[in-house]
């Protein structure tokens, strides 16, 4: 009996064996591999999507936040610019009034010296026509005078000439 509870031993450590090498050649088998080297592959797919996603979330993100920072700058440019530009046209506005006050002040001061001018000179014109008429009728009494007196003149010389002192 001892050969056969060898050989039975035999047989079962046989079973044994041949269970091991097929566990053996199980876990050596590539398609257990494969699976798990198939399933990192998907993990690592699908965590790169993962990252590509987020990163385009993050970069649209972005995006709207930069388009809307530039909006406001342009925003605020605009209204600086309009600021900038009414403050401008205020200035020149300002300019234009002080410009045409100064041109009124010297217009009206024109208008005076151009009075004042014009006052003068016809006093002046008045008081040489005034003296004019005095050398005038101071000119015609003097040829009245004289004229009497040529006339007399001329008198005494027909007097003495019909006289019969003067003809002796």
């Amino acid at each position: 009996m001892a050969a056969k509870m060898d050989v039975s031993a035999l047989v079962t450590q046989m079973h044994e064996t041949l269970s091991t090498i097929h566990d053996t050649i199980a876990f050596l088998n590539a398609t257990g591999h494969d699976e798990r080297l198939d399933e990192l592959e998907r993990r690592r797919d699908s965590t790169i999507q993962s990252l590509i996603d987020a990163f385009s979330a993050e970069s649209e993100s972005l995006n709207q936040k930069r388009k809307l920072e530039r909006e406001e700058i342009a925003e605020r440019r605009r209204i600086e610019d309009e600021e900038r530009e009414r403050r401008r046209r205020a200035e020149d506005e300002e300019l234009a009034a002080r410009d045409r006050k100064l041109d009124e002040e010297r217009d009206d001061k024109l208008q005076e010296e151009t009075l004042d001018i014009e006052e003068e000179t016809d006093t002046l014109m008045n008081q040489v026509e005034e003296e004019a008429e005095k050398v005038v009728e101071d000119g015609k009494l003097r040829l009245k005078a004289l004229e009497e007196k040529r006339k007399a003149c001329a008198f005494w010389m027909t007097s003495l000439e019909h006289s019969p002192l003067i003809l002796a």
